[in-house]
This record gives C-alpha cells, structure tokens and sequence, in this order.
C-alpha cells in the first residue's frame, strides 16, 4: 500500500472510522475482493472487516455481489461516493436549519469569540461581506485579499460604502482604495499578514495568518457593537490619516485643497459612527 496516510486523514475527517478507512483504501488500491481476503491483508479480524464492509456498503462507498458461492466487494466510482456524501448534507443542513427556525434560539451571539481554522475564518467574512448593510471596512493584506476578492466584487455597486486599506497592486472599481505607502517595506516587516473586516461599525473579524497567508495563526471574531464602533472610529481615522498624507507628500501643487477635499470626503463615514452610536444607546435603554 502507498502513503495514503492525507487520504486516511481526509476519509476520518468524513466520518469513516479507522477500520473503514483502512478497509476502503485497501479495495480502492487493488479492487474486487472477499472479506476474508481484505482482513487478511489489513490484518485486522475477519469478523470486524466483514463488520466495516456493511457499514461502507450502507454509506454507498462500496458494492457487494452475492451472484456466486462467496460475496466479493469491491469501490463504487470515488466520485459517485462524494456527491452521494455532498447531496445527503445538502438535505440535512435543509432539515436542522428548518428545525432551528422551529426553536427560540437567540442564533446572533454576543461576545468575543476565537475561530480556529483559515476556513471558518473565510466563511465568517464572507458571511459578513454578503449581509453587510450601511459600510464595510477593510485592512487586508495581498493573500487573504485573493480570498475575499470574488465576494468583494459581488458586494460592490450595492449602495453601501467600503473602505479597502490595500497593500498590492489589486484595484476595484466602485471600492475607495487606500494605498498603503511603501507597500514592499511594510510586507518585508511584518511576521505574518492581516485581515481586518468591520461590519456595519458593528461587528468585526480581525485574523493573523503566516507569511504565506494560508496557515492561520490567530483570530477573533467580535460580535459587539460597543468594540466594534470603537474600531470602526479608529481605522476610519487612519485611513483619513492616509489619505491626507498622500496629499501632504505628493507633487501636486493644489495640496491644501486636496486634502480639504479628502477631509470632507470623510464626513458621510463619520456620520455612520454617529448612526451605530445611537443605535447602540437605543438597545441599551
């Protein structure tokens, strides 16, 4: 048998047990085969193969054929088996999330939370991109930028602002960019790279991969208006701050006015933090 020791994992992760696992690779490597002949040469007990073969056969991962004097199993189509896997969810997820509905579930948190894996850390900002609904700050480094791009561009042009504090050459239409300045300087210092996301200057994401931006090193997600107005007011001010100095520093002669207009530019933000201010107030009355 080859290393299979990513598939033994990613087959456990599925649901299949050890023996199962073990079982399933063994026919997918050499096909058509007894149960005695597989538990020989997994070297695990015939009677608890016979046992892991049902179960697969009833998951829809294998095939058994009783047309002779002896029952041989044998792999249906890998993937036949994972879009069985991918439909059986589907339906599932349908059924528990009706039966939520059914319940008096409070299914908005409060609180601080830490997210554990560079997956749920997506799908959490990706939740928050789609369902964002007066703004939508960002400081976010090139490769969780790649991520969230697609979902970026879906949002924009749907009458919210979004902020962007970018570090690469990526642009958008319809998304006010902030340059960062000496981009390549500030990537070379940094041990890893950043997302920062607020939403609606009520809720957040702040997450810290490696330099590679794939292995996730830290991250917390806040669902707390208090906190996330607070960080709302400050990157809003720091990338006001940006834009003035790139007025400050630049070659154009209309400088004052520039930054003026940058300023004045600002003001429709700002009137947000002075909405979620006193929609904070309004709840805790």
């Amino acid at each position: 048998m080859k290393n299979s020791n990513k598939l033994s994992t990613l087959l456990r992760e599925m649901g299949l047990s050890d023996l199962e696992t073990k079982v399933y690779i063994w026919l997918l490597e050499n096909k058509r085969s007894t149960g005695y002949k597989i538990a020989v040469q997994i070297g695990k007990p015939v009677a608890n193969t016979y046992k892991a073969l049902k179960s697969l056969e009833k998951k829809g991962a294998v095939v058994c054929d009783n047309s002779s004097n002896k029952t041989y199993f044998d792999t249906i189509p890998v993937e036949e088996f994972l879009n069985k896997i991918e439909k059986e969810f589907i339906k599932q997820r349908k059924k528990i999330l009706d039966e939520v509905k059914k319940l008096d579930v409070q299914q908005e948190p409060i609180g601080i939370y830490e997210l554990q894996s560079a997956e749920l850390v997506y799908e959490k900002a990706f939740g928050m991109i789609r369902t964002a609904e007066s703004s939508l700050v960002i400081d976010c480094f090139p490769a969780p930028l790649q991520v969230i791009k697609k979902e970026l561009l879906n949002k924009k042009g749907k009458n919210i602002p979004i902020l962007l504090k970018n570090y690469c050459d990526t642009r958008f239409e319809g998304i006010r960019q902030i340059e960062a300045t000496k981009t390549d300087i500030l990537l070379d210092e940094h041990l890893g790279q950043w997302l920062l996301m607020i939403k609606d200057a009520a809720e957040s994401l702040i997450a810290f991969f490696d330099l590679s931006g794939e292995e996730l090193l830290h991250c917390i997600w806040i669902k707390d208006p208090f906190i996330s107005l607070i960080l709302f007011n400050g990157s809003t001010i720091e990338f006001n701050l940006f834009e003035i100095f790139r007025e400050v520093y630049s070659e154009n002669d209309n400088k004052i006015e520039n930054i003026k207009q940058v300023i004045r530019s600002y003001q429709s933000i700002y009137e947000l933090f002075m909405t979620a201010e006193k929609n904070i107030f309004r709840r805790k009355k």
